[in-house]
């Protein structure tokens, strides 16, 4: 059966859950990629070294990596 209750006894979707959860992996994987074919243009453009595109690509991950506890809190917090 899909339709499973939390521990609040609140009925959720799981093959609905599932799916929303790999959307969001995916699209993490894609914005990574098209940040990364986009590297060369904004060296180009904004005439920035590597090492700047470098800090650019930590700046993505790091944020990445502070939003996901982040939302794991605030779905805690709002009972989502």
């Amino acid at each position: 059966m899909l339709t499973t209750t939390d521990v609040n006894g609140h009925p959720y979707n799981r093959l609905l859950l599932v799916i929303t959860l790999l959307i969001g992996t995916f699209t993490t994987f894609l914005t990574q990629t098209i940040l990364t074919t986009a590297y060369p243009t904004l060296m180009a453009d904004f005439h920035i070294s590597a090492s700047a595109v470098q800090w650019l690509t930590t700046g993505f991950m790091l944020i990445m990596g502070i939003m996901i506890p982040v939302s794991a809190w605030l779905l805690d917090k709002f009972n989502v």
